[in-house]
């Protein structure tokens, strides 16, 4: 149970009173942290292996960062990792990742404990513990994904103490953030434990005429049947409203041309607004078979409602005059997601070999249902002298369990075996896997929808291997080297009437680990080439249908889809974290990747891919005084730089985006129960850009946050 409790939330507990009770001890234990990787373990790899023991690149955004730096979203833990960045939103409703050069797959590469989960709506929630990355193809632990990453979110726990911890956040804009955290024993045996996270979001915006809110509710209850035997029961509630937020398009199409206009101009409707709104209950049971042996089970289910109103612009540039076409399209999706999952995990020995494996299966069903209106032109717009209001805009007339309405599904199987050999003294590290996999993609037609056709699911049953090997000529040193596969399943084109071929990639990553200050900081390197083939993928803004090789042409929207090609991501990535002192605490994170064209229908050999900028750097420090007269006293710094990147695939010229780097600033305090924090993000007000597709979404300016709180 000890090694458990080192993978918690990172706060170093200090005591001030050398008499404690036994409850202080066992508090002290859960809050306690190691780290660097020498004890680390994430839940993402499914197995208890120590992260300088593992042959492949995992970092974690752990609750005091979170802290630190008052993240609210997402998009802002991720900048704390090497080689994941934010391409884009949409509408702000939510966010889109790249991984290592690639685009991350919203209905596959996004974990909850593991399991797959509902990613529309925005990830973060304060019931969160930690943000885990697994880096490259992960195939082995979770089948049908993009070969970039895998983003894992480990939810809060209930503790068998009682904790209270309310805090308030105001900023800038409107912004108000209520959260409260609440847990403890519901028995006297301590047997039955609960924990409750709620919070609540108001604010506006700097661009104008943009406003939202959202809530979370998400109780969870753990029972320790007996001793070896504990059933964990979690559920979240959770809805966002928020206005639709179109973006920019430049005057005259270019990235110079957005000068001519103010960084914080709405080109949207006010009344168009993204609407999000899931339930989700998760069911994890395990049982320790013996000390070396143990076995988990999940089971859940998640249903969620998105409703997005928005307005596009179907030119990507307004006149010479500033006059801008817009149109809207409304839609509303359901989607349900249910699946189990069974793990065996344990080591033994076999003539002087040690063994961790993993043995488990797996499956799921998302089922998802897509009512549209069709597009509507709105009135003239003029983006130098905007009126807002003048249009009806129409709204959606579908509703969930239309029997008549075809419903998509995808239907995943999976069962896979992973041994990791420890042989010489557990010098040499060899890591043997494969994972059977059995995907099913379709559409369930109806009667008064029926079957296209020659239609017919999709299926594939790839084999998904990983090799690699490890070694550690020093106890805090190791080296490895890789090889892993993955596919991501495309189904039926329900465009083209085609059944689309799966995307498949390779990875080969060589890397290094090490610990310092006896396990206190831990420094990750990574050099890594992924190959991506048979790429699904759209070019936008055409006038009229290409004439190279294409399956679709919209004629209305302006864009062509193809399937072929060739894509490839080579980098060297590098991360830092830890504490350097009990006071100083860091986290760096850098990589240069380059993700270019390799051959394709549709753009040149040698083009770097959309969204992808080759160099990134990030750094965060945090100073806390523990002694003397300003013990609780604490600093943060932080500088965070994004190279320039395309705006698409296409490389033009007058589409890059320059680089882009800010600083964030904070100052905090705590004593005893109380604790206060001021953070400042985009000290200088720098101006910068995200980009996809010809769109440009302008980052935050300037913006001050200030939390109040007390726990006890």
């Amino acid at each position: 149970m000890w090694l458990l409790c080192l993978t918690g939330p990172a706060a170093f507990a200090q005591h001030t009173n050398n008499k404690t009770t036994d409850s202080d001890t066992s508090r002290l234990l859960k809050e306690l942290m190691v780290y660097g990787q020498k004890r680390q373990i994430a839940s993402i790899t499914k197995t208890p292996t120590p992260l300088i023991d593992l042959p492949i690149s995992v970092q974690l955004i752990d609750r005091k960062l979170i802290e630190q730096q008052q993240i609210t979203d997402v998009r802002d833990a991720i900048k704390n990792v090497s080689g994941i960045t934010v391409t884009g939103t949409y509408g702000d409703g939510y966010a889109m990742f790249n991984g290592r050069g690639f685009s991350m797959n919203f209905n596959s590469n996004f974990r909850w404990n593991g399991i797959l989960m509902q990613t529309t709506g925005r990830l973060y929630g304060d019931n969160i513990e930690r943000i885990e990355i697994l880096k490259g193809p992960a195939s082995i632990q979770y089948g049908d994904v993009a070969p970039g990453a895998v983003m894992n979110f480990v939810s809060k726990k209930p503790l068998d103490y009682e904790y209270r911890r309310f805090e308030l956040k105001v900023g800038e804009y409107g912004f108000v953030r209520p959260t409260l955290d609440l847990s403890g024993a519901l028995t006297p045996a301590k047997n039955l434990l609960y924990r409750l996270n709620a919070s609540y979001e108001s604010s506006n915006h700097f661009i104008d005429k943009i406003n939202g809110k959202n809530y979370l509710i998400a109780p969870s209850i753990t029972w320790k049947i007996i001793p070896a035997l504990e059933w964990n029961v979690e559920l979240t509630a959770k809805n966002d409203n928020r206005t639709f937020a179109p973006g920019l398009v430049s005057p005259d199409g270019t990235f110079e041309g957005l000068k001519k206009i103010p960084r914080g101009l709405f080109l949207g409707e006010p009344d168009s607004r993204h609407r999000y709104n899931e339930t989700s209950v998760y069911s994890t049971l395990s049982y320790k078979i013996s000390n070396h042996l143990s076995i988990r089970n999940v089971s859940y289910y998640s249903k969620a409602q998105e409703q997005e109103e928005s307005v596009f612009f179907p030119d990507g540039k307004a006149d010479e005059n500033g006059n801008l076409n817009r149109t809207t399209e409304f839609f509303q999706t359901f989607t349900g997601i249910a699946g189990t999952t069974l793990d065996l995990v344990g080591k033994f020995s076999t003539f002087g070999v040690h063994h961790d494996f993993v043995i488990g299966a797996d499956y799921t069903r998302r089922n998802y249902t897509i009512f549209y209106n069709d597009p509507v032109e709105l009135k003239p717009f003029n983006m130098y002298h905007p009126v807002y209001g003048e249009n009806i805009l129409p709204k959606i007339i579908g509703y969930d369990g239309d029997p008549d309405k075809p419903k998509q599904f995808i239907t995943r199987y999976g069962a896979y075996v992973q041994d990791q050999l420890k042989m010489w003294d557990e010098r040499i590290h060899l890591m043997l896997g494969v994972r059977f996999n059995k995907t099913i993609q379709g559409t369930k037609y109806t009667a008064a929808n029926p079957t296209p056709a020659n239609y017919k699911d999709d299926v594939k049953k790839p084999l998904s291997p990983r090799i690699a090997l490890l070694v550690k000529p020093l106890k805090d040193l190791s080296v490895y080297a890789s090889y892993t596969q993955s596919y991501e399943q495309n189904g039926w084109d329900e465009l083209t009437n085609i059944m689309l071929q799966s995307t498949d990639a390779k990875q080969i990553e060589f890397g290094a680990k090490s610990n310092l200050f006896s396990g206190k900081l831990g420094i990750g390197l990574s050099v890594f080439q992924i190959d991506k083939k048979n790429i699904v993928g759209y070019v936008f803004g055409l006038d009229s249908a290409p004439d190279w090789p294409h399956l679709a042409y919209n004629e209305y929207y302006k864009w062509a889809m193809y399937q072929g090609g060739h894509h490839r991501s080579r980098g060297v990535e590098l991360d830092i974290n830890g504490k350097i002192t009990p006071q100083l605490s860091i986290n760096i994170a850098t990589s240069y990747i380059n993700a270019t064209v390799v051959e394709d229908p549709a753009f040149k050999s040698g083009n770097q891919l959309e969204g992808n900028a080759k160099q990134t750097f990030n750094i965060w420090a945090d100073y806390v005084l523990d002694k003397g007269r300003l013990k609780g006293l604490e600093f943060g710094y932080g500088f965070f730089y994004k190279g320039k990147f395309y705006a698409s695939t296409q490389n033009l010229p007058d589409a890059v985006v320059k680089a882009y780097w800010s600083m964030d600033a904070s100052i905090g305090y705590s004593y005893r129960q109380f604790f206060t924090r001021l953070n400042v993000s985009n000290l200088t007000n720098n101006i910068g850009y995200l980009a996809r597709s010809g769109l440009y979404e302008p980052l935050w300016v300037r913006r001050s946050t200030l939390s109040i709180g007390v726990k006890f």
